[in-house]
């Protein structure tokens, strides 16, 4: 039970994120360039907040980390809002999406330690399959409300109703989150001193994996759903609207990834985390030739994304094994610090 609570957090937070991330792609000010650069802020600030937040986390507790984190990043979603309304400056614009992305590192790296503290290695497992799973369910989640959002109110009026659902949300579960941290360390430390050798080697595939997330968020900028597919794309652009379209196909695709990590995470536990992460290894290697064949055929996007699913759901192994390992293998004091890797390739490959 307390395992589950800790998820709620991120739950909450990556359905605005993911919201947000529609949002932005559709209002920001200026050109493809300028819209880039917006959208690119979040991600990197995350993965430069995430060596804030790791230390905090150890020194200061989970639960301060993250409440703390949850509060800026409220205040920042109104105002980026209000920017949208009266102060159309992509550069202010990405200044404010960037303060959202470094505090919603805040609580990533928080609920992530938590899930860490509450597992053991014998079902750590799965229980990193279940963080994956509700970090990226929700944002698929949210990327949908986003684009429901502008499809009803068309402009600044659904980031505003966005950045009060989340402010509202903030109260609602921090009274009831526990405090995890096993034992305080004497001082903090810097994220490579304490990150386990085993796992460096394999995080630039999972850098890798990030970037396709990363791809599938600028999607709405630039993506013709009904103009690059078939007949049947085109009917269902015509009764849903593009942007809930987009949005369906990337909640699709998130779902699919979440899924397969919970399953992937018991896996883990059980065929060991090594093995995992190859078969999620291979998976992820053949789902790019073939998204990139299909897509060199003819194929619209929507057919394209249904003939990769069942490789995309193997790609979904290398998240939890990855995690797991590096639960397994971290120093009990610097839990948060080392578990702030995942914000770290996350942002940096959505950025990318």
């Amino acid at each position: 039970m307390r395992l589950t609570a800790s998820y709620v957090p991120i739950f909450v937070a990556r359905i605005g994120s993911g919201a947000s991330a529609f949002l932005v792609a559709k209002l920001a000010s200026g050109g493809e360039l300028e819209a880039g650069v917006v959208l690119a802020a979040y991600p990197f600030l995350e993965a430069l907040g995430a060596l804030v937040a790791g230390r905090w986390a150890d020194t200061l507790g989970r639960k301060k980390t993250l409440v703390l984190g949850y509060l800026v990043r409220s205040v920042a979603m109104i105002l980026l809002a209000l920017t949208f309304y009266a102060w159309k400056s992509p550069w202010f614009e990405a200044l404010l999406n960037g303060v959202i992305g470094f505090t919603t590192a805040f609580i990533l790296t928080a609920s992530l330690a938590m899930a860490t503290d509450l597992t053991e290695v014998k079902n750590r497992g799965v229980g990193m399959g279940g963080f994956e799973f509700v970090n990226l369910g929700s944002y698929g989640v949210g990327y949908l409300v986003g684009s429901a959002l502008y499809t009803a109110l068309h402009g600044p009026a659904a980031y505003l109703a966005l950045a009060l659902f989340t402010a509202v949300a903030t109260p609602l579960f921090a009274a009831f989150l526990p405090e995890t941290r096993p034992v305080a360390p004497a001082e903090g430390r810097f994220l490579l001193s304490v990150l386990p050798p085993s796992a460096v080697v394999l995080l630039p595939v999972w850098f890798a994996l990030t970037t396709i997330i990363g791809l599938g968020i600028f999607a709405p900028r630039v993506l013709r759903v009904g103009d690059a597919g078939g007949g049947l794309a085109q009917h269902v652009v015509g009764r849903l609207g593009e942007s809930l379209v987009v949005g369906v196909l990337f909640i699709g695709a998130l779902a699919v990834l979440g899924a397969g990590a919970v399953f992937f995470g018991r896996l883990a536990d059980r065929w060991g985390r090594v093995k995992t992460f190859r078969l999620g290894l291979v998976g992820g290697l053949l789902a790019l030739v073939v998204l990139n064949a299909a897509l060199h055929l003819g194929l619209g996007p929507v057919e394209a994304v249904a003939l990769t699913g069942p490789l995309l759901f193997l790609t979904s192994a290398i998240g939890p094994s990855i995690l797991a390992l590096i639960g397994d293998e971290a120093n009990i004091m610097y839990r948060g610090t080392v578990m702030g890797i995942y914000s770290v390739v996350l942002g940096l490959g959505i950025g990318v």
